[in-house]
């Protein structure tokens, strides 16, 4: 079987709005990557071309595609932009026109709803054409320079608040589909890409210092609840495997804080 690490490292990267990886690679602290906090859409052009290494998979099974989009608090609406647009790469992936376009859909609302409207607008037309015509390469290539663009109107509105559970948002639905693939397709190998304790700190840290009104809320109480479970399944060692029962779980408990969160 082909393996499936270049694709699981692709999604994570990608997944992961901005936050690069900080794991215990053998490098120096200056070498290691840094967090970004600012990053709203992540992530390098070549990341890409790993993707087009990968075997078959279902990508539409492994994401939630959920079309709703009038939530009450822009807390619920940060994190479901965050899934959302992960769902629209997992589309892409899957060379869904449909299904990327619903998402384009709810994206632009969300995004309007938070004030960062005029940035995704002015390039909907282009994903709708592109997909039209099959160009995925070129679609993928939009996403990128999209990426810069919303880091760029996001740093300018100074809300750190709503990048972050954007960011947390489309964490959580790249690691539901992580798993979800890599429980269809287990590899040993690829499952070590889920190792990033790290992250999972990140976020804690990131998300208890947020507000007492912010952290109240339903979703963020459940994601702060189980990253610690997360975490502790996760953290298994550079490079080594994750087993096929954590994937499991992980899978499981993903998808939970996620109905929390599509629920609003």
């Amino acid at each position: 079987m082909k393996s499936l690490r270049p694709f699981l490292a692709a999604l994570l990267l990608l997944l992961l709005p901005g936050l690069c990886q900080a794991q215990d690679t053998g490098l120096t602290d200056d070498e290691k990557p840094r967090f970004n906090e600012n990053i709203l859409l992540p992530s390098p052009a070549e990341v890409f071309v790993a993707l087009a290494k990968v075997g078959e998979a279902d990508w539409n099974a492994a994401a939630s595609y959920n079309r709703k989009y009038d939530y009450p608090s822009s807390l619920s609406r940060a994190l479901n932009l965050g899934v959302r647009a992960a769902d629209g790469f997992l589309a892409i992936q899957a060379k869904d026109k449909t299904r990327l376009g619903e998402m384009i859909t709810v994206i632009m609302t969300l995004a309007e709803e938070l004030l960062v409207q005029k940035t995704l607008l002015d390039k909907s037309k282009t994903f709708e054409d592109l997909a039209k015509q099959e160009k995925w390469d070129e679609v993928r290539k939009e996403l990128d320079k999209l990426r810069g663009d919303v880091e760029a109107e996001m740093r300018r509105l100074g809300d750190d608040e709503t990048a972050l559970l954007v960011s947390a948002g489309g964490w959580l639905e790249g690691l539901k589909a992580t798993t979800k693939v890599l429980m269809t397709q287990y590899d040993e190998t690829s499952s070590s890409v889920l190792y990033q304790p790290r992250l999972v700190d990140y976020f804690a840290a990131k998300m208890n210092a947020l507000g007492p009104e912010s952290r109240k809320h339903p979703a963020i109480k459940a994601l702060l609840s189980r990253l610690p479970e997360i975490k502790a399944l996760i953290n298994v060692g550079y490079q080594r495997p994750v087993p096929k029962e954590s994937l499991a779980k992980l899978n499981a408990i993903s998808a939970e804080i996620l109905k929390t969160i599509e629920k609003g």
